[in-house]
């Protein structure tokens, strides 16, 4: 018993089976209680979180939650006592063996003299092909779906980079038509100053040319009289808003120049974001393609899954056909997990996997008839 104990569940589950197939609980006349077995494998493996299918027995706490999955809720008090009994070799662990022997009550010393023998060349070579069936099917779906995924991915990233390079194009036009405006209101002010300087400029050299009037010997007392009279009206006159219009225009000029210095980098930053968005786009639309591409060629990948399916299911068959004695639990488990791989084709190809698998099944009878 210690030897079936430290099989692998999978491998205490075919030994269960082979062992009750047309004696006891009579597996072979009862699929509902096969499903049980594989039921119970498969929960020890989910329950032992460390060495999974790798595993063989469960400690005390999961032993009472594979009880309750298998039994219903236990009291405390009756889980010890059923853990007491179903540990046959008194490890304080449990083995699937021992649920086994006490789910289905049997004798363990028949169980562990029950004859396992058949082809098992024949059976490795079954056994060998549903893995390679598995794999491929695992391989081929994951890589369709992932590749759906990325091309799923790459459209969105496709559809950003338009919605961005609008965005940055808009932009652009946006920060140019800004810089453009800045650039005229500059000139305006630059343009008022330029007339403030002017004005300023034509009243000094007004007075100049006054005071040489006014300084000049060889000119009459009366042209020289009013010279001086002209520039005291001139000098008389209020200064003051001419020169506050020239600090404010100065003022003016200073801060839209300013503006349009910084409008110029905003608007080549602005166009630089627009190229870079033209080139994100292209790439994006390239990713796009190259995806869609990839998740063609996976989508046509699984029909060599479903080849090994159905060349995996007649072999199946063959060994079946040969192997009516002992080992049928193996045989249980290797149409069990084929039936669960299955699952995992997506439907639209499900169809045609069973009907590759349906002819090639026909093939494998007509050559042993």
């Amino acid at each position: 018993l210690s030897h079936v104990n430290s099989l692998p569940y999978k491998q205490q589950a075919i030994w269960f089976l082979n062992a009750f197939w047309s004696q006891g609980p009579k597996f072979g006349e009862n699929p509902k209680k096969c499903e049980e077995i594989w039921s119970a494998h498969k929960t020890c493996v989910e329950l032992d979180r460390t060495k999974k299918e790798e595993g063989n027995e469960l400690n005390e706490f999961d032993a009472h939650r594979l009880l309750e999955k298998g039994d219903g809720a236990l009291t405390v008090q009756k889980m010890r006592e059923v853990l007491k009994e179903i540990d046959v070799d008194f490890n304080k662990m449990v083995s699937l063996t021992e649920f086994l022997i006490y789910k289905f009550e049997i004798d363990w010393t028949v169980l562990v003299n029950a004859p396992q023998g058949c082809d098992m060349g024949a059976i490795n070579e079954a056994q060998a092909g549903l893995d390679n069936a598995n794999k491929m099917l695992q391989f081929a779906v994951s890589a369709a779906a992932r590749a759906k995924e990325d091309a799923a991915n790459a459209k969105v990233a496709e559809e950003h980079a338009i919605h961005e390079e609008t965005r940055s194009a808009e932009a652009a036009v946006t920060a140019k038509t800004a810089e453009e405006a800045l650039k005229e209101a500059k000139a305006q002010n630059e343009a008022a100053l330029a007339e403030l300087h002017a004005q300023e400029e034509a009243i000094a050299t007004k007075l100049a040319d006054l005071q040489k009037i006014a300084d000049d010997p060889d000119l009459g007392v009366v042209k020289k009289g009013k010279a001086k009279a002209e520039i005291a009206q001139t000098k008389a006159e209020d200064p003051m808003p001419l020169r506050m219009a020239k600090i404010h225009q100065e003022a003016a000029v200073r801060k839209v120049t300013k503006a349009t210095v910084k409008a110029g980098t905003t608007t080549a930053a602005a166009e630089v974001a627009a190229k870079e968005a033209v080139k994100a786009r292209d790439a994006a639309a390239n990713a796009a393609v190259e995806a869609e591409a990839a998740a063609t060629a996976a989508e046509e990948a699984i029909p060599a899954a479903q080849n090994a399916f159905a060349e995996a299911e007649a072999l199946l068959e063959e060994v079946k056909k040969k192997n009516t004695g002992g080992g049928q639990g193996q045989l249980f488990y290797i149409d069990r997990e084929l039936e669960e791989a299955k699952r995992y084709l997506p439907k639209s190809k499900l169809a045609k996997a069973e009907a590759a698998a349906a002819a090639a099944k026909a093939a494998a009878q007509a050559k042993t008839a």
